[in-house]
């Protein structure tokens, strides 16, 4: 807590303190012992009191037997810090907790003292964890604690009411734990108690209860305060504890507490908490008899104070000042005797009446009637006791009906008027049991009734107040209070002012409510009011207890004899009716109806009489009460008046004039009742009464009568339901779909109401919102009652077949399309699937070949129309199998049964999007896809491998549904019913389980597994072709997974046609007519038999399959097959001991397949075995052999020849030679001889020739296959050709390098392109074989990025070239708009190969340039290689400039963005990476001809502004706090920027940084003239994103920078981004220092001069030069620096100066004064000379004035 470092730690467990205590003790005990000050009038410090005083004088020395840890925990108690002594009673807690009794009861003797000071503590927490300390302590001591109970009662007692309330709970529930008997307890510790309370009441003072405790003022008064009212609530428990025992010594204490006039200050003390318990003490011994006779003396007193405070608005002091005023009634007659009732009594009893009890009603109300009645004529004394009553209840009038502020509570309106009409219950029975009354009195009751009962419910009738209920609720209950007195009372004369009240109060109500209701404008407050009334006065409840709801109690129940299932039924306590509801109430409401009902007839709003008509007919329904309505007197003018006034009505209230005409109908006979409802009723056209009375007559009992049934389906009423059930399906009212589904109740004999017509009617208009999409709740609601109806309109013939038929074709859609959703939900799903399913299975619905078309023709619409994905088509499945099974199930004969489930399957399962032809093309397809991209074979022949990738998904789509279809008719289902039940051994199945598998069909026809096999077809190729397809999205791709998983799960199962279907696969295999069969071979490793193998069921298949298909002779089957299998094979399991390398192919194909597989299958490990030599020098050797045929018969592998005419298996074999030669080069090139070198290379220059002539025909399989096993035989010997370039190599390979070189790599390079050129210059590829295309392009573009196009420039530039360089440019840049992404980056790719070789001519050019001053003096350059670019530029800005449009730079903007096109803005960025790369790549000088051109031409702006329009919307958005990371914005590897899922976001920052990096002065000038908003946005994502990274990677440059500069130090300071350059020659020294300012590379970088050579002029003006270069050139800070390097290098060589910028070399063009005045013969650079023209607007020398 803070204060001094004590200076010596203290001794651990030292119980003696070392405080002068100890001195005093050994002082001895002579010393004379200090006592205290004599007592002080003021009631300052009193003299030591034995007993409860001592508490504050704590013990300083203790027993022995007390442990030193618990010595140390009592003095804590002592302390004066709060939470010194919680910590301590925590302690203590603790210690009590673990302590036996024994080492307690040490600690008894000093708790007391403790207990009594910290009970009363002024911190709420220590006093409640002091009374959790005593709660565990009796716990634990219990009988030990007697000793001790006289000293810790009373304070024990006081704590139950401490104002903390979790202190006094726990005392009150420790207290209540530990005595029982709390009586026998009060009075052991009698004296002390009183003594406690007396002592706290008259002695203590706020200063005597803190001597010895520095306690605020305001902290003494508050304990001050709860010492009074514990110590008065303990009196008062003390006395009701006590109350039957003898008193004496408590009427002592008594005695002198009341003679002690500070106890009587305690009753107006300004604490209501102190008041309340003062009273509550006195209520207590007003209660006691025997303590009478002590109040005897101050009675007087005690009524003065009781009476005084009667008027006291505190809630907590009022009901307490009411008791005492009671008791004082009750106890003594002349209780008035002190008061003045006038003055004294009547003012304050006004005033509390007037002000509603001033918030305490609910104490005081129950009060006024017991006070009322104890008021007599001499308690009154001069005041007359009829003028008492009158203003009593005229206050009390004011209270319960006028308004009041702040406005009451229901519970206190209500305790209120309770009060109020029990008063005057009482004073009326008073007058009329008074036999001596005078007609005076009786006037007086009659004025009370009109008064303060008729007058106030006029008022309130008209009122809006909240007592309206509460006044006329009670004034009913006292009528019928009357009434019943009247009735049950043979004495009338008894009664008689009941009589004459009651006549007088139906004689006023009759007015008030006739006079009210006759005006014209009658309010909706008015009716409601006397509504409320009558209602009131039916339901009269004449007892004065309160309507409520009793249960009867356990016992009662237990011997109740009546049955248990009544027992709980909550019962209302009857009354008996008063007589005057079937009297004065009916007459009253009967003239009310009449009134209403002539109100509704002449109101243009009548709804609002016709609720309470109805309102008031639901009390009276008898034929008596309806006649009485008109003046006639029969129901029939009663009928026509409620009909006439129906036709007028247009709502809800219709409903109750409905109601009323049948209740009136019901009372006709049967005859002319129906002819009424037929004549009348019906006739009516208003659609909302047909609804009603349609209602009514299809509900029970008038739907069983003849009459209605004629009624029902007649025209007019089949066009009304017709009518209600379109309306059902817009509106989806529910009383409207109930009245349908009443249509359909089925009479004794199975018929329904409504005729066939009216059920097609409801079907049609019922199934419409079935065609649509689930949008709302229509679609289950109609679905759902359709599926209900079903069973009952096809049991009989109560529709027509058509409609049936109809609406069956629309469930079985709905079930085929529909899943569940937000609005369908699985159980109306599932009623409309089993609703067709099961009118199938009863034969309501038979299929008829028409019929099962139609439902073919359903299947083949959703598939070919509807989105589904792998879910959707297995509930498809699932319902088409439901189909099948449900149609045919009834077909007993089995042999039919099956036929017409082949015809079924055939119908459904037929589709255009799945024919043999489109599977075939599917197949070759996905062949030609594995060949060009795996290397796989293509030993079959196949003339066509286009296919239209539109038509993929949809065969696919179409191939799954009826794979799956197939698979739910002959799969087992594991039940997890049929698990469970076998699981638990139980012998029976519960009723209501279905065995999935009993349908199941045991016999499979021909076309069934025909269907299963082509779909495994298709399953297979669309393997294949989700493998190597482009941009193929998630849905195609999970669904093709989805056919993938289910093949795979049916080939494990087992069963019979598993087998059969393996076997016709391995047939099919052996026929060798189809390529895709070998890759579905692999699915077998999923059949029971293989799966058991694990992870070597694959090496286990292909041992059993080369054995079957070798033993047959089937080689070429078997390279297909295991090319197939390579993959999954484990590293060396094809060897020499395998099968196939003991046989020889007949194919040249097959065994350079088999080399090939050996060599992949051997050589794709790290390390290779001893016996992998073998391998090589058979292929080597095979090698050999190749390049003798070659050499001997070169036609023989294609040489220069043509491919479309050559034989199929020719051309492949010669491709699969290809393939092994490149496939040797990249495994173990080093095992090659000269001569299989000689063949390699002149194969490949004869090959390309081949391409060369044949790329015309790519669209040919075998000539597609050739051409990418050439580009990629070149690809590989170009890559071996280049990697040991860079290294030292042995000389057969030197040699055989440099001779490729010389003689055929400018051959091969420039044949390859122009092939490549033809394949994709301006070639227009079918719709059919694009992915073909495609897969071609890209296994041969990586070829392409091994080319030397050094070369094809050469080649191009050459005069007589048949491809120009523009040509070629042209050629490039077109490219960049291809849709492939390949082949963009390939153009990309192209265009930075070539740009060294046209920034060396355009150096050229430019070198010449710089000599003329015309050239200089040219605006826009045309000469050089950007000027290319620029009709492309121009193109593409068209295409981008709407984005720009939509961005200013306006965060505002960002949420409205359209998204960009992807194929445009990649082109577009893709020409302007070209553009940077070409600008980087060129020297200071060019790049300033280059930039010049991009700035005169204003191209840069727009591509700035799209690049910021390209960003991610977050980035942007957050542009000016980093919010993100900034790694969006790092440079892009050239990996990266060939993924074709790169984003244009991504692209986009990766350009900006580029351009930023490489064009710094670019984009400052562009920012530099941007206007405010524009620059200020682009400054900060710069600053916060970008700035970071280029500064990091310039300085770094400058660190790791290998070259280094002669005379030039260069230091480099990372964290405050500077650069210091320092240079120096013999002894002269220059030091220059560059900031780089906080957003570089935007802002400009600050040139700092030091030291420098040449004075403080020349220093000024090198960095001023040098922040030029900087600022406005494209260089990086290591070029600026090379800059001014050069330029002192130029000057100390003497080099002379520009005499116009005074500079060795331009800034810009990086060159020497060259340009001579004949004159003077200074010289000047050319572009300073031009601008020293233009400017003077002469043509002089700036030296010597002469003609330049």
């Amino acid at each position: 807590m803070g204060g001094k470092t004590k200076q010596a730690p203290r001794v651990k467990n030292n119980a003696k303190p070392s405080s002068s205590s100890r001195t005093a003790e050994l002082l001895g005990t002579t010393t004379p012992i200090f006592v205290g000050f004599s007592a002080q009038a003021d009631g300052n410090l009193v003299p030591f009191a034995p007993g409860f005083a001592s508490a504050e004088q704590m013990p300083e020395t203790f027993d022995a037997n007390i442990s030193p840890q618990t010595q140390i925990i009592l003095r804590k108690l002592s302390k004066k810090d709060p939470l010194t002594k919680k910590k301590a009673l925590q302690e203590l807690h603790e210690l009590i907790s673990e302590s036996n009794l024994d080492a307690l009861k040490n600690i008894l003797p000093l708790w007391p003292k403790f207990y009594h000071n910290l009970a009363n503590d002024v911190e709420h927490a220590v006093r409640e964890q002091t009374q959790t300390v005593q709660q565990l302590l009796v716990s634990k001591c219990k009988r030990a604690m007697a000793p001790y109970l006289k000293q810790l009662v009373p304070v024990w007692l006081a704590s139950r009411y401490d104002s903390y309330a979790p202190a006094a709970s726990i005392a009150r529930n420790s207290f209540r734990e530990t005595f029982a008997r709390s009586g026998e307890v009060c009075l052991h510790c009698e004296s002390e108690i009183i003594e406690y309370c007396v002592r706290n009441l008259t002695f203590h003072t706020p200063s005597t209860l803190s001597i010895g405790k520095s306690l605020k003022p305001e902290e003494a008064e508050q304990k001050y305060q709860r010492v009074v009212i514990g110590s008065l609530k303990v009196l008062a428990y003390f006395i009701e504890q006590t109350a039957q025992t003898a008193q004496e010594k408590l009427k002592e204490g008594l005695v002198t507490l009341l003679a002690h006039q500070k106890f009587w200050t305690f009753a107006k003390h300004k604490l209501p908490a102190i008041k309340a318990a003062w009273f509550d003490c006195i209520y207590h011994v007003l209660q006691c008899a025997q303590l009478l006779e002590v109040l005897t003396p101050q009675k007087s007193q005690l009524t003065t104070t009781s009476f005084q405070l009667i008027d006291d608005a505190d809630p907590l002091v009022a009901p307490h000042v009411w008791g005492c005023v009671l008791l004082l009634q009750s106890n003594y007659t002349d209780w008035y005797s002190p008061l003045n009732i006038r003055k004294a009594l009547l003012p304050k009893l006004s005033s509390l009446l007037r002000n509603a009890f001033n918030g305490n009603a609910q104490a005081i109300c129950p009060n006024l009637l017991p006070f009322l009645s104890k008021i007599t004529a001499e308690s009154l004394q001069d005041l007359d006791l009829y003028e008492f009553y009158q203003r009593f209840f005229d206050d009390l009038k004011s209270a319960a009906v006028n308004p009041h502020e702040p406005p009451l509570c229901k519970q206190e309106i209500s305790i209120i008027h309770n009060a109020y009409f029990e008063c005057l219950r009482f004073m009326l029975q008073q007058i009329n049991n008074n036999a001596q009354r005078t007609p005076e009195i009786e006037d007086f009751g009659y004025g009370l009734l009109e008064h303060q009962i008729l007058e106030p419910i006029g008022n309130l009738l008209h009122s809006e107040s909240i007592h309206v209920k509460y006044f006329f609720q009670h004034t009913s209950a006292l009528v019928a209070f009357w009434d019943r007195e009247c009735n049950s009372n043979a004495d009338k004369s008894a009664c008689s002012l009941y009589v004459q009240l009651l006549s007088k109060f139906w004689t006023r109500i009759f007015e008030l409510v006739t006079q009210d209701l006759a005006a014209e404008d009658v309010n909706e407050q008015l009716l409601s009011h006397v509504l409320l009334l009558v209602q009131d006065l039916h339901v009269a409840n004449p007892s004065l207890e309160t309507q409520s709801v009793k249960f009867a109690e356990a016992d009662e129940e237990a011997t109740a004899a009546e049955p248990t299932s009544q027992q709980s039924t909550p019962t209302k306590k009857a009354h008996d009716a008063a007589a005057f509801i079937q009297k004065e109430l009916k007459q009253l409401v009967v003239k009310l109806v009449r009134i209403c009902l002539d109100k509704a007839s002449n109101s243009s709003n009548s709804a609002r009489f016709i609720r309470q008509v109805r309102t008031l007919t639901k009390m009276f329904a008898d034929a008596d009460f309806y006649k009485s309505l008109t003046e006639e007197g029969e129901l029939r003018a009663t009928l026509d008046k409620f009909v006439s006034i129906l036709e007028q009505l247009n709502g809800d209230t219709c409903e109750s004039v409905v109601d009323i005409v049948f209740e009136i109908l019901s009372m006709l006979d049967p005859g002319p009742r129906f002819e009424y409802i037929g004549d009348t009723l019906l006739k009516i056209q208003q659609q909302r009464v047909q609804n009603l009375l349609l209602h009514r007559l299809l509900s029970y009992p008038l739907c069983t009568e003849p009459a209605v049934r004629q009624m029902l389906v007649s025209s007019e009423t089949c066009e009304v339901i017709t009518r209600i059930a379109k309306e059902v399906v817009l509106d989806n009212d529910r009383d409207k779909l109930n009245l349908l589904h009443k249509c359909f109740f089925q009479t004794d004999t199975g018929d329904i109401l409504i005729n066939a017509a009216t059920v097609d009617n409801i079907l049609l208009a019922m199934c419409e919102p079935l065609n649509k999409i689930a949008e709302n709740d229509m679609v289950e609601v109609c679905g759902s009652f359709i599926a209900q109806i079903m069973p009952v309109i096809c049991s009989k013939v109560n529709s027509s077949l058509a409609v049936r038929q109809q609406v069956f074709l629309k469930l079985f859609k709905f079930s085929l399309e529909q899943k569940v959703s937000d609005y369908l939900s699985e159980d109306t799903l599932w009623e409309i699937t089993t609703c067709w399913q099961d009118a199938l299975s009863s034969k309501d619905i038979e299929i008829n070949d028409e019929l099962l078309h139609s439902c073919a023709r359903i299947v083949e619409e959703l598939v070919t129309n509807a989105e589904h994905d792998a879910n959707s088509l297995q509930d498809m499945a699932e319902t088409m199998a439901k189909f099948i099974i449900c149609s045919t199930e009834n077909i007993e004969d089995e042999t039919q049964r099956l036929s017409r489930i082949d015809e079924t399957l055939v119908a459904l399962l037929t589709s255009e999007l799945k024919t043999n032809e489109l599977v075939l093309q599917f197949e070759h397809n996905s062949v030609y896809l594995e060949t060009v991209h795996r290397s796989l074979s293509a030993g079959i022949p196949f003339s066509s491998a286009g296919f239209d990738e539109a038509k993929v998904i949809p065969l696919v789509k179409r191939a799954t549904l009826n794979f799956t279809t197939i698979c739910k008719l002959v799969c087992r289902v594991e039940s997890p019913q049929m698990t469970e039940v076998s699981n638990e051994g139980e012998d029976e199945l519960t009723e209501d389980y279905c065995d999935p598998n009993a349908n199941l069909l045991k016999q499979w026809s021909e076309c069934l597994i025909a269907e299963m096999l082509q779909c495994m077809h298709v399953a297979s190729a669309a393997d294949a072709w989700l493998d190597l397809a482009e941009n193929v999205d998630d849905a195609s791709e999970d669904l093709v997974l989805y056919l993938s998983e289910q093949v795979c799960s049916f080939l494990g199962n087992v069963s019979e046609l598993v087998e059969i279907i393996q076997e016709r696969l391995q047939q099919e295999a052996l026929q060798e007519n189809n390529a895709i069969i070998y890759r579905l071979l692999g699915y077998l490793i999923n059949t029971a038999h293989y799966k058991s193998f694990e992870e070597n069921a694959t090496i286990v298949l292909h041992e059993d399959l080369a054995e079957q298909f070798l033993s047959k002779g089937a080689i070429n089957a078997y390279v297909l097959m295991m090319q197939h299998l390579l993959p999954k094979l484990a590293q060396n399991s094809l060897n020499w001991s395998s099968t196939i390398m003991r046989t020889e192919p007949k194919d040249v194909w097959s065994k350079a397949a088999v080399f090939r597989s050996v060599i992949l299958n051997n050589f794709e490990s790290d390390r290779n075995m001893q016996t992998d030599r073998n391998y090589v020098a058979a292929v080597v050797q095979y090698i050999t052999y190749i390049g003798d045929q070659q050499s001997s018969t070169k036609e023989l592998f294609h040489h220069n020849v043509e491919l479309l005419n050559q034989p199929y298996e020719a051309v492949i074999g010669t491709v699969e030679i290809i393939k092994l030669l490149e496939e040797v080069i990249r495994r173990f090139p080093y095992e090659l001889t000269i001569k299989n070198w000689d063949t390699i290379r002149i194969g490949l220059g004869s090959w390309v020739l081949t391409v060369s002539k044949s790329i015309a025909n790519y669209k040919d399989p075998k000539t597609s296959f050739f051409i990418v096993a050439v580009f990629k035989l070149f690809s590989k010997l170009s890559d071996f050709v280049q990697f040991e370039k860079e290294k030292s190599s042995t000389q057969m390979l030197t040699n055989m390098i440099e001779e490729w070189e010389s003689l055929f790599a400018r051959e091969v390079n420039v044949v390859l392109f122009k092939s490549y050129y033809k394949l994709t210059h301006e070639t227009d590829v079918e719709p059919e074989f694009r992915a073909c295309y495609r897969a071609l392009l890209n296994r041969i573009i990586p070829a392409l990025e091994l080319m030397d196009y050094r070369y094809i420039y050469e080649f191009c530039k050459a005069p007589n070239s048949s491809l120009s360089l523009d040509h070629l440019c042209n050629f490039l840049l077109k490219q960049l708009h291809s849709c492939q992404h390949s082949v963009r980056m390939n153009a990309v790719h192209a265009l930075r190969q070539l740009t060294p070789q046209f920034v060396a001519d355009d150096i050229e050019l430019n070198d010449k340039q710089s000599d003329n001053i015309e050239a200089a003096s040219s605006t826009i350059s045309k000469w050089h290689f950007l000027n290319r670019f620029e009709d492309y530029l121009n193109r593409y800005d068209a295409l981008i400039r709407k984005y720009l449009l939509e961005f200013n730079f306006k965060v505002t903007e960002l949420e409205d963005l359209e998204p960009i096109d992807r194929h445009d803005a990649f082109s577009y960025l893709l020409i302007w990476d070209c553009i940077i790369n070409c600008c980087a790549k060129s020297p200071v000088a060019l790049r300033s001809v280059y930039t010049s051109w991009l700035n005169e031409n204003h191209y840069e702006e727009n591509f700035l502004h799209f690049l910021f329009r390209a960003m991610p919307v977050d980035i942007l958005k957050n542009h000016s706090a980093k919010v993100h990371s900034n790694g969006v914005f790092k440079e892009l590897t050239w990996i990266e920027l060939q993924n074709p899922r790169l984003s244009v976001e991504r692209y986009a920052c990766h350009l900006y940084t580029e351009v930023l990096r490489k064009l710094p002065a670019v984009v400052r000038k562009w920012w530099n003239t941007s206007q405010s908003r524009q620059k200020n946005f682009v400054d900060n994502l710069t600053s916060n994103y970008v700035s970071s990274l280029i500064c990091t990677e310039e300085l770094k440059a400058i660190v790791n920078r290998k070259e280094k500069h002669e005379n030039m130090q260069v230091t480099v300071h990372t964290s405050t981004r500077e650069v210091l350059a320092v240079y120096a020659i013999d002894e002269a020294r220059m030091e220059l220092v560059i900031t780089l300012a906080p957003n570089y590379p935007l802002g400009a970088v600050k040139v700092e001069c030091g030291k420098q050579i040449g004075g403080r002029a020349n220093s000024r003006n090198v960095g001023m030069q040098l922040t030029i270069f900087l600022t406005h050139q494209n260089g990086t800070i290591n070029d600026g620096l090379t800059m001014w390097k050069n330029n002192l290098d130029k000057k100390f060589e003497g080099v002379e100066e520009c005499y116009v910028c005074y500079t060795v070399i331009h800034q810009d063009t990086c060159q020497l004064p060259k340009l001579t005045c004949k004159t003077c013969k200074k010289k000047f650079h050319g572009p300073c000379l031009y601008k020293w023209f233009t400017t003077s607007s002469k043509s002089t020398c700036p030296i010597c004035r002469n003609v330049f």
